[in-house]
């Protein structure tokens, strides 16, 4: 019997997006892009001093409408790493969805900082939270610019990710 899938991803530079993309096509799931009311600063100087701000419990009002999650068995949850962490907006779809029984499978953009998912077991206690992927963009840092092209061959990454998932 085939898994109903998806792929639940905040991306603020379009890292996450292409990544989640990638994953989508390739595990065969649904994609849902978690936007905000109101979004965070393009600019990558004010974005990461805004959210140092908020602090790692902040939980922005999203204006995505989710849908009903019930039929999904796998959901693949992604984000970039903000601060050693879930992006804002990952953790308010997190909190506000009960995904008990369901299989997790967190992925993560980020700069320097590799892929943290301890936030995401602690808000999806009753699912089971299968091994995640932490994607390099190996220039974030110094170019403050956002490019699947910086992430090196992450499709390989996710391909070798995804075969060793056995979904």
């Amino acid at each position: 019997m085939a898994k109903n899938r998806l792929v639940a991803y905040y991306s603020w530079g379009g890292n996450t997006k292409a990544a989640a993309e990638y994953i989508a096509d390739k595990a065969g799931a649904e994609l849902l892009e978690l936007n905000v009311k109101k979004p965070y600063s393009a600019d990558y100087d004010a974005c990461v001093s805004q959210v140092g701000r908020e602090g790692k419990n902040c939980e922005p009002e999203l204006s995505t409408r989710i849908p009903d999650l019930a039929p999904y068995d796998v959901i693949f949850v992604g984000s970039p790493c903000w601060w050693g962490t879930i992006a804002n907006p990952l953790r308010t779809f997190l909190h506000q969805n009960d995904l008990a029984g369901k299989r997790v499978v967190p992925f993560m953009t980020h700069g320097t900082s590799g892929l943290h998912v301890q936030d995401v077991k602690k808000l999806c206690p009753d699912s089971k939270v299968l091994p995640g992927c932490g994607i390099l963009n190996q220039y974030q840092v110094s170019t403050k610019v956002n490019t699947p092209a910086n992430m090196g061959d992450y499709k390989a990454e996710i391909d070798r990710w995804l075969k060793e998932l056995s979904l």
